[in-house]
């Protein structure tokens, strides 16, 4: 008798081995999912982050090549404004009469003049 109780006892402790070992396979699976989870995201987050960086370089070219453009537009302002004031320099040198088509100063500073009848004359 006795060595059937012990056989049932065995028995038993076999059975409650066996759920035990069951459920820590499962929490086990359970581990590796998550952990399969976790690799999964940190994979998207890597791409992400490496899509950032490009958009990121990308926002940085498109940035220098319109601060390049600005002083382009700049210096051509800079070089219209100059030639303005040359033209207007230019102009005043004429001068109209009622009896003379055009007056002009030479670059000694001597008045040309010409008149309506296309001759020119020094003044």
């Amino acid at each position: 008798v006795s060595g059937t109780l012990e056989v049932e006892k065995g028995k038993e402790l076999s059975d409650k081995s066996s759920i035990t070992l069951r459920e820590i396979i499962s929490g086990a699976q359970e581990t590796v999912d998550v952990v399969n989870q976790v690799a999964a995201a940190s994979e998207q987050q890597s791409t992400t982050a490496e899509e950032i960086g490009k958009n990121i370089d990308s926002i940085n070219t498109v940035t220098q090549e319109t601060a390049s453009g600005i002083q382009q537009i700049a210096k051509a302002a800079e070089d219209l404004n100059r030639l303005t004031v040359n033209l207007q320099n230019l102009v005043s040198k004429f001068h109209l009469d009622e009896n003379v088509s055009l007056q002009e100063h030479n670059k000694d500073g001597k008045r040309l003049t010409i008149r309506k009848d296309g001759k020119l004359i020094k003044v």
